[in-house]
């Protein structure tokens, strides 16, 4: 058991909680009524898309259209089909491939078919045995092959809806329990699995077990008398909550109720013999239980007879010891004398004085000392070694508000440790005045010995800023083993910067886990820009806009995933915020701010190129308003796969899109620009690019140059020798995106293919290069 123990150590007990971005979607089967129908009126509150999938049209359009006046800022897409017919499977993944920007971060199993008939009962023309192998067998394990690989590279969750039947035989219900448990050995081996294999510990496997569960289809089809005990069925909207909350959680095991879960421990422990009985009886009518009963009256009256019998002996031996008990009291000496009275009384009132006393001075030197008590007196009476840090965030008002509290105060605390501009400056006169020989007016510089010197003179918060590897890293091959004390100040300038940054990013950190959302870095800039002095001259109507135009260039670069938020140590080090923070800078370059994305004229610039493009002036883009993008340059076979790939609403494009697609064109050899592009070229989402997706955009750029005169259109097998010989792929016959970044000219080998001015420029390349100067000798000659 403890080797097992230890080769099952990897096994992490908690996972971030699941958080909802725009283009998270969760696929719920059997989404028409009962339990299915609750978890995604429970979804849709934490702001999940859904795609809901039923049998019944009429009940899912029902539920959808309510769903949409819940929460209007989600989509809902509804798929009919029957899960029980040939190939189901398959075609409901060929239909939601079909559907745009669709990420599934949650998969829930959760049709399913009940029947609780002895197994000869059921004729052999009825499919009620095929429908359940197909429900809790086929469809499940086709789902997940498809979904897990897909999953592995995001947090995601997949939920199956087991029963509690799963975990024993049961007469009356062989098939259904029979199929439940395959799901149920299914998921709990999977999770064991891929957590093995996945180090990120992104998806997570629920196994969920509930019981007889009512207003369910189940429930209303079902006579069984396990439907009628109290405290043993529980509705699906309590189930469904539970289901939700544990998924969003990332448990592992979910079975609703006190009482189900005693079942499934019971059923473990007991003999089958008996199990099986246990089973029988409850999955049967209560005509089927009154007749069995009687069939055993006898039998049960003898029982019953013998357990009353053990019940009068108990009351009679527990009778006895009360009694006993009371003699004791009555048998024990009482204080008659005055004496002993005043005695007794004398004594009491002397502890009285002396705890009174005793707790005033408790008083006075907890107020001299408040944080040194508190904590002895914590740690007497709560815990006997150091706690395991708590991690999940507090849900009720009290708990969120003591957070943010807590928080508040442990930066200020951490912001009083970080060094001051004069702290620096003295540091810098230090490390000048113990300058090592031989001097250098232009260029002072200081080896080891002398550095650590002045590390001990400056103050702690400075000795803390430099670990001896700082003074290894600086070292640039000086003969004297010294280090150029300028290099020595901008690193302390550097530090100081970074760690009030990061005090300031930490305060809009609304839940505390070291990222920022969208929301939360939106404040952020809001807040900032009446310091910046290159902003000074933007109205307060359009900081909407800046802010979202300045928080798309942080999200497009730092979030390719699309998770909705990103760490506060990648924002620090990625440049932009500098980028961003050089406005407060009053004589700024103009060139410079002509080439800043976070600039007022680059944000207006931008945001007026919108609005040109927005002929009818109803805030969004068309295809057609699209299409004049950049002169009229890219081809519309590229802007329809723009379309089919980006978040559209009613089949136009928001301004946040539109700045992901001005981002990927004005960044084409980035990384991140060249997965926006990659992924629109991948029209199959293969994961790679062959011959025929390049011709099928090059028949979209001979289209265009068809339109022009006196233009020789080269054959596609140009093209496409051209293109491999500069990407040179791993493999011969697929582009990867991996290949296109490697390549250093995925953007040109992109470009050629989607903007015709890209496309004659790089036809054009030899004309275009500016003629050699002729020589003297040269012109001498001609």
């Amino acid at each position: 058991m403890f080797i097992g123990y230890l080769f099952s150590s990897k096994r992490q007990s908690h996972r971030l909680s699941l958080v909802a971005n725009r283009s998270s979607y969760a696929l719920v089967t059997g989404a028409s009524s009962g339990i299915g129908a609750q978890i995604c009126r429970h979804l849709i509150r934490h702001d999940f898309n859904l795609i809901m999938v039923a049998r019944s049209q009429t009940k899912l359009r029902i539920l959808a259209d309510e769903f949409r006046q819940i929460n209007d800022k989600i989509n809902i897409h509804i798929i009919i089909q029957d899960l029980t017919e040939l190939n189901a499977a398959e075609n409901l993944i060929n239909k939601i491939d079909a559907l745009n920007d669709v990420n599934i971060d949650i998969l829930i199993n959760n049709a399913g078919r009940g029947c609780t008939k002895p197994f000869l009962q059921i004729s052999a023309n009825d499919n009620t045995y095929e429908q359940m192998i197909a429900l809790h067998v086929c469809v499940p394990t086709l789902l997940i092959r498809h979904y897990l690989p897909k999953m592995l590279d995001r947090p995601s969750r997949i939920v199956n809806i087991s029963s509690e039947i799963s975990y024993m035989s049961s007469p009356r219900a062989a098939m259904y329990a029979s199929t439940k448990a395959f799901l149920t050995q299914l998921t709990t081996s999977l999770d064991y699995e891929i957590e093995q294999i996945n180090d990120n510990n992104n998806v997570s496997f629920l196994l969920v077990t509930p019981g007889p569960t009512l207003n369910t289809e189940f429930d209303r089809h079902d006579e069984s008398i396990i439907f009628r005990l109290p405290f043993v069925t529980l509705t699906a909207e309590q189930v469904a909550q539970q289901i939700v909350d544990a998924c969003l959680r990332g448990d592992r095991l979910c079975t609703p109720g006190w009482a189900n879960q005693f079942s499934i421990w019971l059923a473990t422990k007991v003999s089958l013999n008996f199990a099986n009985l246990i089973c029988w009886i409850l999955w049967a009518s209560w005509p089927e239980v009154k007749r069995w009963l009687y069939e055993r009256r006898h039998l049960i009256i003898v029982c019953f007879n013998l357990v009353f019998f053990l019940f009068l002996l108990a009351c009679f031996l527990l009778m006895d010891k009360i009694v006993e008990n009371l003699k004791k009291q009555l048998e024990k000496p009482k204080v008659t004398k005055e004496e002993d009275e005043l005695a007794l009384f004398t004594k009491y009132l002397r502890e009285g004085h002396e705890a009174l006393h005793h707790d005033v001075t408790t008083t006075a030197n907890r107020k001299s000392n408040i944080h040194k008590d508190v904590t002895t007196v914590h740690s007497q009476h709560h815990m006997s070694k150091i706690p395991k840090f708590y991690e999940h965030i507090p849900t009720d008002p009290l708990g969120r508000k003591l957070r943010e509290e807590a928080r508040a105060l442990f930066l200020h605390r951490k912001s009083q440790e970080i060094i001051s501009s004069d702290e620096a400056n003295s540091l810098l006169t230090l490390l000048e005045e113990n300058a090592s020989p031989p001097l250098d007016p232009d260029s002072p510089k200081i080896n080891y010995d002398d550095f650590m010197k002045v590390v001990q003179k400056a103050t702690p918060a400075i000795a803390n800023l430099f670990p001896p590897t700082i003074f290894a890293d600086l070292y640039q091959n000086d003969p004297y083993g010294r280090v150029r004390i300028l290099d020595l100040y901008q690193y302390t300038m550097r530090k100081m910067w970074y760690h009030h940054s990061r005090m300031g990013l930490s305060l809009y950190d609304s839940i505390g886990q070291g990222y920022l959302r969208e929301s939360d870095l939106e404040d952020y800039i809001y807040e900032l820009i009446p310091t910046m002095h290159q902003l000074s001259q933007l109205q307060e109507t359009f900081y909407k806009f800046y802010v979202c135009t300045a928080v798309r260039k942080f999200f497009f670069f730092l979030d390719p995933l699309r998770t909705g938020r990103i760490a506060i140590p990648d924002i620090l080090c990625s440049g932009y915020l500098d980028k961003l923070l050089e406005l407060r800078e009053e004589d700024a370059d103009v060139d410079d701010l002509e080439q800043n994305w976070f600039s007022c004229q680059s944000a207006s610039k931008i945001y007026t190129r919108y609005l040109q493009l927005d002929k009818d002036h109803n805030g969004l883009l068309s295809r057609d308003e699209l299409t004049k993008y950049n002169s009229s340059t890219l081809t519309p076979v590229f802007i329809a796969r723009v379309f089919q790939e980006c978040l559209t609403y009613g089949g136009e494009m928001d301004y946040k899109s539109y700045l992901d697609f001005v981002l990927a064109l004005e960044n084409r050899n980035s990384p991140q620009g060249l997965r926006y592009l990659f992924q629109i070229m991948d029209t199959e989402n293969k994961g790679f690019l062959h011959p025929g997706d390049l011709n099928y955009f090059y028949r979209g750029m001979v289209q265009m140059l068809s339109t022009r005169p006196l233009t020789d259109i080269p054959p596609f097998n140009n093209v496409q020798n051209e293109i491999f010989d500069m990407v040179k792929p791993v493999d011969s016959m697929r582009i990867t995106l991996k290949d296109l970044i490697n390549c250093g000219q995925g953007g040109l080998v992109l470009s050629i293919l989607i903007d015709i001015g890209s496309f004659w420029a790089y036809e054009n390349r030899e004309s275009l290069m500016p003629q050699q100067a002729p020589t003297k000798d040269d012109s001498i000659h001609v």
